[in-house]
């Protein structure tokens, strides 16, 4: 017999999760990317508006966080949490004192990340994606060590180089699958039984 479909592997679990799902997912992969790619450029021109990269990031983190499909709902809160809170607290920080700002957008900007990790740690550990595993490490390190002491203009150049590229590899490849593709590493265990309302993916 063969083995279910990931849609068939969703109908089972008591899901709502299209194709158009999957699509926008893949959208905020592609934007966060765009994100990237303007930070990349713009940093190290010292170009006040490499902002607009960390903008886009945002809201591609935003975006394919939303319709992110994992079957352990605590991890998608995880995710979600971290943006929705990260995000903000960015805008806060643009209106906290001068002393204050920097610290609290960075931990703003940190919080997206770890939602942004958290999806390309998924790619990573459903789909062999080494790129991801990468990312994992590559974004708290930027993070800890600029909160950690001042902006080192060389170290982020790099940072913010090698975050573009490795997103632009796993995006690639994430793009060349077929919509809702099934798990590859066989170590994605679908829940049996119906979810509850809050595990659905918004329509």
């Amino acid at each position: 017999m063969a083995a279910p479909t990931l849609e068939e592997q969703i109908a089972m679990a008591g899901l709502t999760y299209r194709r158009r799902h999957d699509i926008s997912y893949r959208a905020g992969l592609i934007v966060q990317v765009f994100g990237a790619a303007v930070l990349a450029v713009l940093y190290p021109m010292a170009n006040p508006f490499y902002s607009v990269g960390i903008m886009l990031f945002n809201a591609g983190a935003l975006l394919s966080g939303i319709y992110l499909l994992v079957w352990m709902s605590w991890v998608k809160k995880i995710i979600m949490g971290s943006i929705l809170i990260g995000i903000p607290l960015q805008i806060i920080g643009l209106y906290a004192p001068p002393q204050y700002s920097g610290t609290i957008v960075l931990a703003g900007v940190g919080l997206v990340c770890v939602g942004a990790g958290g999806m390309v740690g998924k790619e990573a550990y459903c789909f062999a994606y080494r790129e991801g595993w990468m990312l994992l490490w590559l974004y708290p390190i930027l993070i800890i060590a600029n909160l950690l002491g001042k902006e080192h203009p060389i170290f982020n150049s790099l940072g913010f180089s090698a975050v573009f590229l490795l997103l632009l590899s796993l995006v690639g490849k994430k793009l060349k699958q077929p919509l809702l593709s099934k798990c590859t590493t066989d170590v994605c265990v679908p829940p049996t039984g119906s979810q509850t309302a809050d595990d659905q993916t918004p329509d």
